[in-house]
């Protein structure tokens, strides 16, 4: 019992860490909690689809409000369909749909497409701007193209563009972000 108290404490620092991450003076607790629901919600709609079961590999993204769908879908048909049944969510302000069509990723691209994300979350810690803060920059990878969302001045979108076309493995930067300025 004793063993598992300082993990429990661990765990929850953890927590409290990530959930800092994920709000900034951009961005508050609310819109966050928000964003979150959306994208666990339409991941569901998604994922529930049978008319999409087998023939789409979809990930989702929310950030203030903008849902990014990104992935493979095996028909122009099937993207559409994504599209749609991710349409018409409260506080949904646009629906950006950049899924490809083409056969699903397999699992080893997936597994790849996982690592490059880390990465690029780790080379913004390397982005020199004052007050630039990376965890305003919300980062997705679909075969090895990145996709980068956030609320940022146009500076900073350009250098945290610049930066992350730099990682190994990144094949194609494309920026969905917001501006401040």
């Amino acid at each position: 019992m004793r063993k598992s108290i300082p993990l429990i404490i661990l765990s929850l620092l953890l927590c409290a860490l990530a959930a800092c991450s994920a709000v900034s003076p951009r961005r508050g607790f609310n819109r966050a909690m928000i964003d979150r629901n959306i994208q666990i919600t339409a991941q569901h709609a998604l994922d529930t689809d049978p008319q999409l079961q087998g023939r789409v590999h979809i990930g989702t993204t929310v950030y203030n409000g903008v849902l990014l769908l990104i992935g493979e879908a095996s028909t122009e048909a099937d993207k559409a369909r994504a599209g749609a049944d991710v349409t018409g969510y409260e506080s949904v302000r646009k629906v950006v749909n950049l899924i490809d069509v083409m056969p699903p990723a397999s699992v080893p691209r997936n597994a790849l497409d996982a690592a490059l994300t880390v990465s690029v979350k780790t080379a913004l810690l390397g982005v020199s701007l004052p007050g630039f803060d990376p965890g305003r920059v919300k980062v997705s990878t679909a075969h090895g193209n990145v996709y980068l969302m956030g609320l940022l001045s146009h500076a900073e979108a350009a250098a945290v563009t610049a930066h992350v076309s730099h990682v190994a493995g990144v094949q194609k930067v494309v920026p969905v972000f917001e501006y401040t300025d």
